[in-house]
């Protein structure tokens, strides 16, 4: 069993919990700095130890951590890890500023670290078949995506108006906490991207400094274009991605599957975790991608997130703030 060292444990921190525990490869310690939510875990959950801060356990113990804590502390946390070695997951997004990046990136690298982030749709089963099938050339050479995800937020996070989403500081808003998944696809699939230009705002959600919608246009170096809409406040949950190639389109809703060559309006589909609403299939992959990191600590290929993947996405999500606030396409070549 491995020690591994979970450092936050709000709703995001509880779910890392869950899935390294389904692996049954971990035994778990948590850091938490909220006595009563310290508690809860340690009650809820098989957790061997518990600690209000890092510098309360010897980091050299453990085989890797997951620091679930908000995206403003990201860096310090995981700059922490790299330093005394420590192979860590890094929940998204990498941060709210690229302040500390390039230092932590460059001591990952020195130290030959294994370190993720933790955009969890890259470890469905769905996504992992899209991204080989578009890979494999099944529709030709892509040229644009058309993406829609878009949900009623506060019905999932109730509590959202006391959390990091409220405060543009911590990560807060549907561009970094919601739009950096959908970047993270495109990144991925897509490659470099070389202009942004986005509009956004906050329409509906009361109690939050931060946008619930964005309009996020994006230019890839292949010439590729594609488009992210996003709110966070409409009734049906909905999660649409369409890549458009030469040859036909591969669509992706939910965990389903989509492939179409003909204008026929029939779509042949695969659903990678049928029987499973969206939500669970979404607490599903949390496992999956634990075990996938799991792997990686172990020297075995692993296709979660890279820093300097996130590192690019966090430039693009910026890159979409300062394009509204400028009113200006931003260039990142």
């Amino acid at each position: 069993m491995k020690p591994v060292l979970i450092i936050g444990t709000g709703g995001i921190g509880k779910r890392h919990i869950r899935g390294f525990l389904k692996t049954g490869r971990t035994e778990l310690h948590v850091v938490e700095p909220d006595a009563v939510k310290r508690e809860e875990v340690l009650s809820a959950y098989p957790v061997k130890a518990g600690f209000a801060d890092i510098r309360e356990t010897d980091l050299a113990r453990y085989a890797a951590a997951v620091i679930g804590a908000p995206a403003h502390v990201h860096i310090p946390l995981g700059q922490a890890c790299a330093d005394a070695g420590l192979p860590f997951l890094l929940e998204k997004p990498l941060a709210v500023t690229l302040d500390g990046v390039d230092r932590l990136v460059e001591t990952v690298r020195r130290r030959k670290l294994v370190v993720r982030v933790a955009y969890v749709r890259r470890a469905g089963r769905e996504t992992i078949e899209l991204h080989r099938q578009l890979k494999a050339g099944r529709i030709g050479e892509v040229k644009t995506c058309w993406i829609n995800a878009s949900q009623e937020f506060p019905k999932y996070r109730p509590d959202y108006q006391k959390t990091y989403y409220a405060k543009k500081a911590m990560g807060g808003g549907a561009i970094l906490d919601a739009a950096s998944h959908m970047i993270d696809l495109l990144i991925w699939v897509l490659g470099d991207v070389s202009e942004v230009t986005a509009m956004y705002d906050r329409l509906v959600l009361q109690g939050v400094e931060a946008e619930d919608t964005a309009v996020i246009s994006l230019r890839f170096r292949s010439g590729a274009i594609a488009q992210i809409n996003m709110n966070q406040f409409q009734k049906p949950n909905e999660s649409i991605i369409n890549f458009a190639g030469l040859k036909g389109n591969l669509a992706l809703e939910f965990s389903k599957l989509k492939f179409a060559d003909n204008d026929s309006g029939q779509w042949e589909i695969t659903d990678y975790m049928a029987g499973l609403d969206p939500m669970a299939a979404h607490e599903a992959r949390f496992a999956l991608q634990a075990a996938m990191f799991l792997d990686a600590v172990e020297g075995k290929p692993c296709h979660l997130t890279t820093l300097d993947e996130a590192r690019a996405n966090l430039r693009v999500a910026l890159a979409a703030k300062e394009s509204y606030e400028t009113k200006r396409i931003i260039s990142l070549m």
